[in-house]
């Protein structure tokens, strides 16, 4: 994983830090008007799904952040949990940010935000990229308590990622 991307982590880390809760899960708000994400307080089991239309090795198009008309999201995992309903975890292609990054390798989103984000299917299968120390990063955390998954769009949540990064110079 990208050095900056590992710090921005720790930025949400302390984001995670300062949530408000709510029954079993905690609500992650960047300011007061947005609901960012929600994390499972009581982590609950998760397990591949199988019942889900997203799976692995999808690519998806979706409405592209400023700038970024190649953004692509591609479906890395789908996990579901009795409780949790069901997470996407993606990574999203064709970007320029900071020092040069052209992705982002991991990010964990609800199926309903990744539902209402992408646009339309671009290849049904294929190879999934390299995530593996990110989710188990994600994976870590989500079973101590302090990890959630993004319930905003894509977009947004792809400008909350990269606009905490150090500003390049």
């Amino acid at each position: 994983m990208h050095r900056s991307l590992l710090a921005t982590m720790g930025l949400f880390s302390f984001i995670f830090g300062s949530c408000s809760k709510k029954s079993d899960q905690t609500v992650i708000d960047i300011d007061a008007k947005k609901k960012v994400g929600v994390i499972e307080t009581q982590a609950p089991e998760l397990r591949e799904s199988v019942s889900s239309r997203f799976h692995p090795g999808q690519i998806w198009e979706f409405t592209p952040p400023v700038g970024q008309p190649n953004a692509r999201l591609t479906i890395l995992r789908v996990e579901e949990g009795a409780k949790s309903g069901k997470f996407v975890h993606i990574a999203i292609s064709g970007v320029s940010y900071g020092d040069g990054h052209s992705s982002i390798p991991h990010l964990p989103f609800s199926e309903d935000a990744i539902s209402k984000s992408v646009t339309r299917l671009e290849r049904d299968t294929g190879p999934v990229p390299e995530y593996k120390d990110g989710y188990n990063q994600w994976r870590e955390a989500f079973d101590s308590g302090k990890g959630g998954v993004f319930t905003i769009g894509v977009t947004e949540a792809y400008e909350t990622v990269t606009g905490a990064l150090p500003k390049k110079k």
